[in-house]
């Protein structure tokens, strides 16, 4: 084999062949069967609709919760519904944007591994360590068991950041960490912390600042995420109980065996350039081993793993990233003659462990009307119910504007997911009752002037009192002021990405003159 043979574009087209082979079950007809992928595509579907009618940002999904609202957008990675509107504008079924979308996230994550690797490595390593990402048990089981979009999309744009970093392509460093920040909450929590070390170890201190632009840019999502977290149940809900899922931790974390190999290197001294790389990215597989096995038990009694990272074998993302630069680095110390056939070896026992997962997989073929009408909350504890809500709807109201108590007629002029308009004739004073959950950012107005809201009953719903003779009751959702600092944030976030192009190009010519 010809040592130029891994240092052209042969490595990427054998990639993507190989992420075709490995996606071949999303090829099928129909929607693979997941544990996530169902309530993925009916918040999209719901998020879409939501979109089309005037909110932007998404944050209230009218549709949700038997018609009675859910604010999950405004907390829960909104990444892909993005992605997934825009795809939707191409035609494309819902079912089949996710599963673009999974298999996108794939390609993306191989192609670029690869490209990051050979800033370290030659061509035969770092094309196995990309390899490996794509046959680990955990990214798989992610892909096919839990048909987690969210974590895959954000494990792709991580692995572009971390190019764009190492390559010095500074400029594209604000919308992939951008994309990166809202593809998945936990693992972009997870993600950040070893991005602090990865740019302390390489020293990429030029990265900081577009780093910063592209935060500064997702300020629409995280600043209400973490801020309005008092106004809804997350922080007094336990989504999953750990301790039900160490069992599952601990087998993928056997079947990923192949990437604690090169730890052994640890008690053969060694002097080179990649020293505090490996230590570095050594460590971190340690860590993640740990916690997530049952030996990290201790780990789990703290409120921050069990609320904000709720899995044991959410720790092994970090072997993405870790996993394959440290077998990549194995085979730079394996000599010639061997390296081909252990690479192949690990890629072997890693495929091998995962042939019943993917030979199980399977597909069911659904109308789009089962994915659009469904009014599911998409969560598993309805932890993002807001904390006013008593009792919890579990049917769909007749009528989404109903005369609550006195005499007289209502008629809806308009109807929307954000806006409700209506003609009141009434014999007396009398309250009109939303049936959609009060969260902030809902307001109303009586013939044009505005109209105090209660939401003080078990439902948590919208009621307003109204005098007796005839009047036009508006009720719209809208940004509250405190998320229009946000919003402005982000708007400051693209201005500043902006300048910073300029400024670079400005930089780029000044070096030519």
């Amino acid at each position: 084999m010809k040592k130029h043979y891994f240092n052209t574009l042969r490595p990427i087209l054998l990639l993507l062949g190989l992420s075709l082979l490995l996606l071949f079950p999303l090829l099928k007809p129909g929607f693979i069967v997941t544990d996530d992928g169902d309530w993925m595509v009916i918040r999209l579907t719901a998020f879409y609709q939501a979109f089309v009618d005037g909110q932007f940002p998404v944050r209230f999904l009218s549709r949700l919760n038997n018609n009675y609202g859910y604010p999950v957008a405004n907390f829960n990675y909104p990444g892909f519904l993005y992605l997934g509107t825009i795809l939707r504008f191409f035609k494309l079924s819902y079912p089949l944007i996710i599963e673009c979308i999974l298999g996108g996230s794939v390609g993306v994550s191989a192609i670029f591994l690869f490209l990051w690797l050979k800033k370290f490595f030659s061509g035969f390593p770092s094309f196995i360590g990309a390899c490996s990402l794509l046959v680990s048990p955990y990214f798989l089981y992610d892909l096919y068991k839990r048909g987690s979009v969210g974590e895959l999309m954000g494990t792709g744009a991580a692995i572009v950041l971390l190019w764009c970093i190492e390559s010095g392509f500074v400029w594209l460093i604000p919308p992939v960490t951008a994309l990166f920040l809202i593809s998945h909450n936990t693992l972009s929590l997870l993600f950040s912390v070893f991005l602090v070390g990865y740019i302390m170890i390489r020293k990429k201190w030029n990265a900081i600042i577009p780093l910063a632009i592209g935060t500064c840019i997702t300020s629409f999502f995280w600043i209400p995420a973490i801020l309005e977290r008092s106004f809804v149940r997350f922080d007094t809900v336990q989504v999953a109980n750990p301790l039900d899922y160490f069992t599952i931790s601990q087998t993928l974390l056997f079947m990923s065996a192949p990437f604690v190999v090169p730890l052994l290197l640890f008690f053969k001294k060694t002097k080179d350039q990649l020293e505090k790389e490996y230590v570095f990215f050594s460590t971190i597989i340690i860590v993640s081993s740990v916690c997530s096995s049952i030996i990290g038990m201790i780990f789990w009694k703290s409120i921050f793993f069990v609320r904000f990272i709720q899995f044991p074998y959410r720790m092994l993302s970090i072997f993405f990233i870790a996993g394959p630069w440290l077998l990549a680095y194995f085979l730079t110390r394996v000599k010639e003659k061997r390296k081909i056939w252990i690479g192949i070896f690990f890629l072997t026992v890693l495929f091998s462990m995962n042939i019943p997962l993917l030979w199980n997989v399977k597909s069911i073929i659904r109308e789009e009307g089962f994915y659009t009408t469904n009014e599911g909350t998409t969560t598993v504890r309805d932890e993002y119910m807001p904390r006013w809500v008593r009792e919890k709807p579990d049917v769909r109201a007749s009528e989404k504007l109903v005369l609550f108590s006195g005499k007289g007629t209502v008629h809806s002029i308009k109807s929307s997911t954000k806006r409700i308009d209506a003609e009141l004739k009434l014999e007396e004073e009398s309250i009109i009752q939303l049936n959609t959950i009060f969260y902030p950012g809902w307001g109303g107005m009586l013939d044009g002037k505005p109209v105090e809201l209660s939401y003080q009953n078990p439902k948590g719903v919208i009621q307003v009192v109204v005098p007796k003779g005839d009047h036009i009751l508006s009720f719209e959702f809208r940004e509250t002021g405190f998320r229009y600092v946000a919003d402005l944030l982000s708007s400051i976030g693209v201005l500043l990405y902006g300048m910073y192009i300029i400024f670079l190009l400005s930089k780029g010519v000044k070096r030519k003159s």
